[in-house]
């Protein structure tokens, strides 16, 4: 069998942050799909590589495959929408084809990719999968401020889903430096922590990180006055930024 799977890394958002692993199998593949959301039209995955296909890098007609993907709450409709492009997925690696499937950052953080690739392991465990890294956003953060992530015997954490404030305090009583994604939906949780640990003024923010429109702040009070972008982070160091 000569079909093969591709789950590639794009990136945080710079096109020039692509590997050239990644360019060089993205020019091979028969197909590429990329995440839609079900109430857009628009894959900020494929965004990323749409330069490729101007410059005629990569040919696009015909070649790449829109999969809807339900950003809902209702755990259920999630699980039917992996499902349903899991399904198209294997549809056309059982016709022989190599396929790849583009994420935003990296395909093994907090990516749709590993729910794929778990469905056709268990389809087709005669499939070659292979998985190409990309950057995410936290390097691209940290690179874009020059700030060292961990140095020497310093511990980080990655949080994407607070329990509660108890929880946090926790972290931060183990962990040097914590990094906290989708900030969005943790920031009513996270400030009263800072506010109580003193930590308000050790923090980096940073918003669309590696895009065009990119923003970086260490003042948080700012985000009490604003609607916080879902591609925003925080990165908390106890030593300070």
């Amino acid at each position: 069998m000569s079909a093969k799977l591709y789950g590639i890394g794009v990136g945080a958002g710079d096109p020039k942050l692509l590997t050239l692993k990644a360019l060089e199998t993205l020019k091979k593949v028969d197909y590429i799909f990329t995440p839609v959301s079900a109430a857009s039209t628009e894959s900020n995955a494929l965004n990323i590589i749409d330069t490729l296909f101007e410059d005629s890098l990569l040919q696009k007609e015909n070649k790449v495959i829109n999969l809807n993907f339900e950003m809902a709450k209702d755990l259920k409709k999630l699980k039917e929408s992996r499902l349903k492009a899991a399904k198209r997925i294997n549809e056309k690696l059982t016709e022989d084809n190599q396929v790849a499937f583009i994420t935003l950052g990296d395909p093994f953080l907090y990516s749709t990719y590993t729910y794929i690739m778990k469905k056709i392991q268990k389809w087709q465990p005669g499939v070659e999968i292979n998985t190409i890294p990309g950057i995410n956003s936290i390097a691209a953060c940290t690179s874009a401020q020059n700030l060292p992530l961990a140095e020497g015997k310093e511990n980080i954490a990655i949080i994407s889903n607070l329990k509660d404030e108890v929880q946090l305090e926790k972290i931060f009583s183990i962990f040097d430096t914590v990094v906290i994604l989708k900030l969005s939906r943790n920031f009513a949780k996270v400030y009263p922590v800072l506010q109580k640990l003193n930590l308000k003024d050790k923090v980096l923010i940073g918003s669309k990180c590696g895009l065009k429109e990119e923003k970086y702040t260490t003042n948080i009070e700012v985000l009490n006055n604003e609607e916080i972008d879902y591609l925003t982070l925080m990165i908390v160091k106890r030593k300070g930024i």
